[in-house]
């Protein structure tokens, strides 16, 4: 595998914006950008870095080839991903994330936005959230949950005030013929601990949760 940093044209940027700014668009360049060959499976994981104002600065791209700068965009390539990593050793991280709970329904798992679940739950009771939390303490408590459940599942541990949860949001993916649907998403960096070494680097390249094809998952790490 390898890692592209992937900067755009200024004018570019500014010219098509509006294509930019549509999560299922970027979603189109990227994958256009990876693939070798026709009914390519996704291979790859991404991530978008913006300025505050929402503006695409660079690109984050794990791929297992290595790509060349073409047209508008030029692209930096590190050498070989290859983390030697080992157990009881602690990473500073960065990871985007479309964090997900899966519930059954009518016999069938359907799947919620965790923050749009945990508000739902309270409902159920006939209770708001509001009544013991505010938005940002309901956000940070689920989200913790699920980052935990994660790491079980991936070789790795947090500790709850190590972690930084922020930047919720929400996109509309529409594809051509497909109904519309809200991909929301996570923003978590802090420092994790590794459990298991091998389990926690299938993690780095194969991505974390749901949403990868259109820029979640991909954790990015370094040394503390």
């Amino acid at each position: 595998m390898y890692l592209h940093k992937i900067s755009f044209a200024k004018d570019d940027l500014i010219k098509n914006r509006k294509t930019y700014q549509d999560i299922y668009a970027l979603h189109k360049i990227i994958w256009a950008l990876v693939s070798q060959y026709k009914k390519q499976k996704r291979e790859f994981l991404y991530r978008v870095e913006y300025d505050a104002y929402q503006n695409i600065e660079f690109i984050y791209l794990l791929a297992p080839n290595q790509i060349i700068s073409q047209g508008n965009m030029v692209i930096a390539i590190s050498p070989k991903f290859q983390p030697q990593l080992a157990n009881g050793e602690n990473l500073y991280f960065k990871l985007r994330a479309n964090p997900i709970i899966k519930r059954k329904g009518n016999g069938k798992a359907k799947e919620y936005s965790i923050v749009m679940d945990a508000k739902h739950q309270f409902n159920k009771k006939g209770q708001s959230y509001l009544e013991q939390f505010s938005l940002d303490e309901l956000i940070y408590n689920v989200a913790m949950e699920w980052l935990d459940r994660k790491g079980e599942q991936h070789g790795f541990s947090v500790k709850q005030f190590d972690v930084k949860i922020d930047n919720y949001r929400e996109y509309t993916v529409k594809a051509a013929g497909k109904e519309k649907f809200m991909l929301r998403t996570l923003d978590f960096e802090g420092k994790l601990n590794i459990a298991d070494a091998d389990q926690f680097k299938m993690a780095l390249f194969s991505g974390i949760g749901s949403g990868k094809a259109f820029g979640c998952g991909l954790m990015l790490v370094r040394r503390i």
